[in-house]
């Protein structure tokens, strides 16, 4: 017998072993492969697809977020441009405020000069009178302060002063 001519016995028996093993592997075997690689592919496929829908979804919220980021920075101008324009608006409510005060102060100042010049007026007048009547008790050697607190003199002269001080050239007024 050699091997092309084989023992019928053999072959048979080959062929039905065959045949046995071709059915389990038939009916057991290849459905669990099958299934393995379907789990597999499913697996990867699956996952790809679920990559593909969280990269979308991270888009979106990256998208998102930059939109609130923008969002942000104008929100953030805007009150930025509303914080200068009340500092801006606050500092001229203040210089305004400085300015009435300091008006206010000059005001009151020069009131207050002019009553202290009036009284410093009154004050001086008074008091020379007086020593213009002693001077002339002097120069004369007799007394003359009865004489000239019964009459105006003393008024007259200020007043002639006055008229001197307040005429344009600055006192210097034509006598001729």
């Amino acid at each position: 017998m050699g091997p092309l001519k084989p023992d019928v016995g053999e072959l048979i028996f080959g062929v039905i072993v065959f045949g046995l093993v071709f059915a389990v592997f038939a009916k057991v075997l290849l459905p669990r492969i099958g299934k393995t690689l379907a789990e597999r592919h499913d697996a990867l496929e699956g996952g790809f697809d679920r990559a593909t829908d969280i990269q979308a979804e991270s888009e979106a919220a990256l998208a998102e977020l930059r939109a609130q980021m923008a969002e942000t920075r104008r929100e953030t101008a805007l009150v930025r441009q509303q914080a200068a324009e009340e500092g801006a608006r606050l500092i001229a409510e203040a210089r305004a405020e400085g300015q009435r005060i300091r008006e206010e102060l000059v005001t009151t100042g020069h009131e207050k000069l002019n009553g202290d010049v009036t009284l410093a007026t009154a004050s001086l007048h008074a008091e020379l009178g007086l020593i213009a009547t002693e001077l002339a008790s002097k120069v004369l050697g007799e007394p003359v302060g009865t004489l000239v607190a019964d009459s105006d003199v003393i008024e007259r002269f200020m007043a002639e002063l006055a008229e001197l001080d307040e005429t344009p050239e600055g006192g210097a007024a034509d006598k001729g």
